[in-house]
């Protein structure tokens, strides 16, 4: 299966992706980003590979320990893209939409933030491990920019 396997992203982040044969995504996620440093359980969807790319959707919700004033512990964040293999390399290019816990409806307007994340496949093997090594994600990453 395409997806399975240890993928990270431009910014340090790690995901552990499981594809089953009825094409779910299970795995896990952890943000060197965000304000919560915890490896957080990860659940998707995805289509059959369709050439030499397939649909690739998945969300993670995170708890945040401090928040700050107005809002709340937790926060959720879901990827849409592309899983693309070209030249010997795996990319997932993604569109994110993370929604954060306002406690006033008032502020809910500002809630919503969208970017953008590609990541790269470091290992096809789904090492749980990893996520929380960090000498063994440095030298991925090392590896994967050489």
């Amino acid at each position: 299966m395409a997806v399975t396997g240890i993928w990270l992203n431009e910014l340090n982040s790690v995901m552990l992706l499981i594809e089953d044969a009825h094409h779910g995504l299970t795995g896990k996620y952890r943000s060197i980003v965000g304000r919560d440093p915890h490896v957080r359980d990860l659940a998707g969807r995805t289509n059959y590979l369709d050439g030499n790319k397939q649909m690739v959707g998945f969300a993670v919700c995170f708890e945040i320990a401090n928040p700050g004033p107005g809002s709340g512990h937790t926060s959720i964040c879901t990827w849409s893209g592309w899983y693309k293999s070209s030249g010997g390399k795996d990319e997932i290019d993604t569109h994110w939409l993370l929604t954060v816990n306002e406690l006033d409806p008032k502020d809910e307007w500002g809630s919503h933030l969208i970017g953008e994340d590609t990541f790269v496949k470091a290992l096809d093997e789904p090492r749980e491990d990893v996520l929380t090594n960090d000498q063994a994600l440095k030298e991925l990453h090392q590896k994967l920019n050489s």
